[in-house]
């Protein structure tokens, strides 16, 4: 699998692309935004984009969806609790064109895509229906975990309790995952155990 990132809209939001290089497909995660150079990314190298994964719906994860969708006809999976943020967004002045979700995932899931077996995580803090996506030793993990950091729960659908406990599922992991987050760098499950602040909060510093 290789996965590519761009870096797309005013708040710098990771994109990633996931490629299944012997079956020449691949699915996005949260395309914030419309961008030809994924686009053309996609088309120059003959790759079939199937899927697109949302790891919630605040407007800065989903802005994209339905350029792509109508483009190249992939589904879009989003947790059912999220799909509210579709027609009733986030008050910060951005639009962005609707769409429907075509799979409602839920936590424990396991879907296959690009004929890749994904593991999704229900992960509500951030915002209610917030899921990572599991693939291998890769987590996305939107902006529920952060490197150093977590995601804001200040906005609607945000709960602090729940975000402690959901960060301290994906941190009781086995092994050291890699981390990529919805903003910034990423991180791993390793680091995180040993320098998030919220382990601290969790009383679990070490795990």
């Amino acid at each position: 699998m290789l996965i590519k990132t761009f870096v797309l809209g005013l708040l710098s939001n990771n994109t990633y692309l996931a490629i299944n290089e012997e079956k020449k497909s691949c699915f996005l995660v949260d395309p914030s935004t419309p961008s030809e150079k994924i686009e053309r990314f996609i088309l120059d190298n003959g790759y079939d984009l199937q899927a697109i994964l949302l790891t919630h719906g605040h407007f800065d994860h989903i802005g994209g969806v339905n350029s792509f969708k109508e483009k190249f006809g992939c589904k879009v999976y989003m947790h059912a609790d999220d799909v509210e943020f579709i027609d009733n967004p986030l008050k910060f002045g951005r639009k962005f064109d609707k769409f429907a979700p075509d799979v409602l995932v839920d936590g424990n899931d396991v879907i296959c895509v690009c004929d890749m077996s994904i593991k999704v995580l229900h992960t509500p803090g951030h915002s209610q229906g917030s899921v990572c996506y599991i693939l291998g030793d890769v987590i996305f993990c939107g902006d529920t975990l952060f490197k150093r950091s977590y995601g804001r729960v200040d906005l609607r659908g945000g709960d602090y309790d729940k975000i402690k406990s959901s960060i301290q599922t994906i941190l009781e992991l086995d092994g050291d995952r890699i981390l990529l987050c919805g903003h910034g760098e990423s991180s791993t499950t390793a680091y995180e155990r040993a320098f998030n602040p919220i382990v601290d909060e969790l009383g679990q510093r070490g795990i």
